[in-house]
């Protein structure tokens, strides 16, 4: 396995893991906080909008953010860090192996790499990620 193989195939793996593991807390601590059994598990319910409260679905970066900071944590906040966290790893993996095609003195593979990057950041940016 080359240097760029083992360095991006652990980044995959534990940004995915990472990534499973706080959509889980998310998710299970939401769970806790509501009850399983409670109207807030119903899906039409979910997404009607609401006049006050917290958003059963974060449609920003900021919305995210604004979760986080509230007290206490809300946890649907916190599974999509999980979501966002996923979709960030490829691009982290990406953004790496410039580095290590560079330090090998590849080039090409290199710039492919910093194109590649360059529209994996994009396509996040106006898919409303940003």
């Amino acid at each position: 396995m080359t240097p760029v193989e083992r360095i991006v195939s652990r980044i995959l793996w534990w940004g995915g893991v990472a990534s499973i593991a706080l959509m889980l807390i998310g998710l299970v601590s939401y769970a806790v906080q509501v009850g399983v059994g409670s109207e807030s598990f119903d899906v039409p319910r979910a997404i009607e909008p609401r006049e006050a409260g917290p958003p059963h679905v974060f449609t920003s970066v900021r919305q995210v953010l604004e979760g986080l900071r509230r007290w206490p944590v809300d946890p649907l906040a916190v599974a999509a860090v999980g979501l966002l966290a996923l979709a960030c790893t490829p691009v982290a993996a990406v953004v790496v192996s410039i580095g290590v095609f560079l330090s090998e003195g590849d080039r090409r593979y290199a710039l492919i790499s910093a194109l590649l990057a360059a529209a994996l950041i994009g396509s996040l940016l106006m898919g409303g990620a940003g």
